[in-house]
């Protein structure tokens, strides 16, 4: 496994480096005090990244950790329906050699994950109301696309504003994709602005972690589960300098989080 060979190679080299690495990951859930996540999160936010960026060793490590943690069938597949709708089949196909085997004998176990109070699976929260039989946008169906922006992160973003005039059926295609990834009621929809967070963050994409750290909070994220993705981030493949995107992005809101 990709730990055990990193922490053998520092060990045996810069263990200097492996000590201040154990030390600073004692505090990637350090925030918030009370209402914590834990180390859950992370396995599965790495989990989709790793799916994504076709991080060969990196999936069936974290299906195996989501596994041991607690996550059962049905919730490691949405994130992989998360991560599908990001990376497309070229992702998959290192999923499919890693993992595939893994999750046919998959069994739920005994213990399951454990969420901040609040985190509850939401199916209904991600429904616009969209006939998604129909690849066109029918009367009335651009309306209830601006309300659920509207009533959730505050706007319509200037992607979907953009694609609703340039090509409507790849937008109402890619928004049935968003909608039904986490439909079988499995995870918490928490656990999406929460991983938009470390995705965009690594990827400096600013308004997709505006419109994220958004939707967190009109869902009941805690200002301290938007520093607990920050951090994740930077612990985790941007490193500090992926502060500077994010400041940008949602210094503002964090400064007046209610």
């Amino acid at each position: 496994m990709y730990p055990v060979s990193a922490y053998s190679f520092l060990l045996a080299n810069r263990p200097d480096m492996l000590k201040y690495h154990l030390r600073q990951m004692q505090y990637l859930h350090a925030v918030p005090e009370t209402n914590r996540l834990s180390l859950p999160v992370t396995t599965l936010a790495m989990l989709h990244w790793y799916s994504c960026n076709r991080v060969v060793e990196g999936i069936i490590h974290e299906v195996r950790a989501s596994h041991s943690a607690g996550a059962s069938k049905v919730q490691v597949n949405e994130i992989f329906a998360l991560a599908f709708m990001h990376s497309g089949p070229s992702g998959f196909r290192e999923v499919y050699d890693q993992a595939f085997d893994y999750m046919e004998s998959y069994s739920d176990p005994q213990d399951k994950l454990t969420w901040p109070e609040g985190w509850d699976p939401d199916p209904e929260a991600f429904r616009s109301g969209l006939d998604f039989d129909n690849p066109d946008f029918g009367p009335g169906e651009v309306d209830l696309l601006d309300a659920w922006y509207a009533g959730t992160i505050g706007y319509t973003p200037r992607s979907v504003k953009f694609l609703i005039q340039q090509n409507p059926r790849f937008l109402k295609a890619h928004r049935a994709k968003f909608e039904a990834a986490l439909k079988t009621g499995g995870l918490p929809k928490q656990i999406v602005p929460y991983i938009l967070i470390h995705y965009n963050m690594n990827r400096g994409f600013r308004e997709g972690i505006r419109e994220a750290a958004l939707l967190g909070k009109a869902w009941g994220m805690s200002k301290g589960h938007i520093i607990d993705a920050v951090t994740l981030g930077t612990g985790y493949m941007a490193g500090i300098d992926g502060v500077y995107i994010v400041d940008e992005a949602i210094g503002d809101l964090l400064e007046n989080w209610a």
